[in-house]
């Protein structure tokens, strides 16, 4: 029986845990980090902020956490264009089906990488470099299928370009739910592509 109990407490605190990560990241998302205190949090989970603290011993901590957790979604985008040779449209649009998949989701975390971007952007706080770091990956695995294209002068700028108007989808698909779908924001901007 102790053992099961211990099973059970671990399994508790596990889900307690990942609830105030999704807090977090949805907060952060709308709010902003330096906005978001550790009551909002606390309060988003019907916890104390006490047990918040017990989860992650500082506000900088579950910073953290949730970028570490937002960066592991970032690797399947690269994942998707390491197994492209070349730029495509198909690839774009593989992108983009996994933001819309993301979206579904969790639509906060989707955009919460691009909020905390733009957030610490030029502030010179070391979460500047480290959110720098978990876009390089998808930057350089699209870059490097778009260094041949011919359209294309500089692969690194379209690649930081794609994921910016990727993410702006997201963005656009909070701002105007219920009445346009991401599905409906993600058409429409392929059909751009498309057409240019």
């Amino acid at each position: 029986m102790p053992v099961t109990r211990h099973n059970k407490k671990e399994a508790q605190a596990r889900a307690t845990h990942k609830k105030i990560l999704m807090a977090a990241t949805e907060l952060f998302a709308r709010q902003g980090y330096h906005k978001t205190t550790i009551t909002d949090i606390a309060q988003g989970v019907n916890l104390t902020s006490g047990a918040v603290f017990h989860h992650f011993p500082s506000k900088e901590a579950l910073l953290q956490a949730v970028v570490d957790w937002l960066a592991r979604g970032i690797e399947i985008y690269s994942q998707h264009l390491n197994q492209a040779e070349k730029g495509s449209l198909a690839v774009a649009q593989g992108v983009v089906d996994i933001m819309c998949e993301h979206f579904r989701r969790q639509p906060e975390a989707t955009i919460c990488l691009a909020a905390l971007a733009t957030e610490f952007a030029g502030s010179k706080h070391p979460m500047e470099k480290r959110l720098k770091v978990v876009y390089e990956d998808f930057i350089e695995a699209f870059s490097r299928i778009l260094q041949n294209h011919p359209k294309v002068t500089d692969s690194r700028g379209a690649a930081t370009a794609l994921i910016g108007a990727v993410q702006g989808i997201a963005v656009q698909g909070l701002l105007q739910g219920p009445e346009r779908s991401i599905d409906d924001l993600a058409e429409g901007f392929m059909a751009l592509l498309l057409e240019w």
